[in-house]
C-alpha cells in the first residue's frame, strides 16, 4: 500500500519587524530566507529519495509573501532537480494564526492594549504560545483555533490523495509555526501540550497519514519556546 507523508514546512526567515509575530505578515523573505527556501529544495529532494517517494506537484502554501515565496523557491528547485514542473498553489485555510485588529501590533503594544482595557484580564505569561488563548480582539484566533483550520484543510486533502496515489508521496504544506504545531496536535498526531512547541524557519515536521485518515508522527525539529522567540 502506497504511503502518504505531509511535511508540514514552516515559512523562511521574513523581514520581521522586532518584537512583532510573524503570524499574517505581508513582508518578504530576507536573503538568508531565500538561501533557507532553497536549503529546503534540497532537503526535500533528498528525503524524497530516502523514502524511495515521489514529491506531489502542488506545492500549498498560506497566501502570505513569505510563505509564498518559500513554496516558489522550493518548487523552483525541485524542477532543477527533478526535471518536472512543481506549482505553487496558495490556500487561505493556511494561512497563520490571526491576530484580528491587533495584526501587526508588537507584542509589548497587544499586552498595553489588553491591560488598558477594563473588559479584559491581563494576558497570561508566554500567551503567544498558549495554546488556547485567544487575543480579546475582533477576527483573532487562538492557536488550537487556527491548528484546527489547518488541520482540517490537510485532512481533506489527504482524503482526496489517497484513491489517486500511485506510489509513496510527500505533500509539501508551506505555513505558519504555530497553526502548523497546533494542527499537527488537532490531527493526534501529537498529545496537546502547553505551551505550544516553536518550529524554526524553513524546517519541517514530517506526519504520515493512512487510508482511514489517521495520523503519525515521524519526525519534527519543533523546540521548547525560548524567551527571545516572537511565534507566528
Amino acid at each position: 500500500m502506497s504511503r502518504l507523508i505531509a511535511v508540514f514546512l514552516r515559512h523562511a526567515e521574513l523581514d520581521q519587524p522586532k518584537g512583532v509575530p510573524a503570524a499574517n505578515l505581508p513582508h518578504a523573505l530576507t536573503a538568508d530566507g531565500e538561501d533557507q527556501a532553497t536549503e529546503a529544495g534540497q532537503r526535500l529532494f533528498a528525503l524524497a529519495e530516502e523514502f524511495g517517494a515521489k514529491i506531489d506537484d502542488d506545492i500549498e502554501c498560506s497566501p502570505t509573501q513569505a510563505a509564498w515565496q518559500t513554496a516558489a523557491i522550493i518548487a523552483e528547485e525541485l524542477d532543477g532537480l527533478t526535471g518536472r514542473d512543481y506549482r505553487t498553489v496558495e490556500r487561505s485555510e493556511l494561512a497563520g494564526r490571526s491576530l484580528g485588529s491587533a495584526a501587526n501590533l508588537g507584542v509589548r503594544e497587544i499586552e498595553t492594549l489588553i491591560a488598558e482595557d477594563p473588559r479584559y484580564r491581563k494576558p497570561p505569561k508566554g500567551w503567544l504560545t498558549q495554546p488556547d488563548f485567544r487575543p480579546p480582539f475582533p477576527g483573532a484566533e487562538s492557536p488550537n483555533a487556527a491548528g484546527e483550520r489547518v488541520g482540517e484543510f490537510v485532512r481533506r486533502r489527504a482524503e482526496e490523495m489517497w484513491p489517486h496515489l500511485t506510489g509513496d508521496t510527500l505533500k509539501l504544506f508551506v505555513g505558519h509555526g504555530s497553526a502548523l504545531v497546533a494542527a499537527a496536535a488537532w490531527l493526534g498526531a501529537v498529545p496537546r501540550t502547553a505551551p505550544l512547541k516553536v518550529l524554526p524557519h524553513a524546517q519541517w515536521a514530517l506526519i504520515e497519514f493512512n487510508a482511514r485518515g489517521r495520523c503519525t508522527l515521524l519526525d519534527a525539529a519543533w523546540r521548547k519556546p525560548a524567551k527571545s522567540d516572537t511565534p507566528d
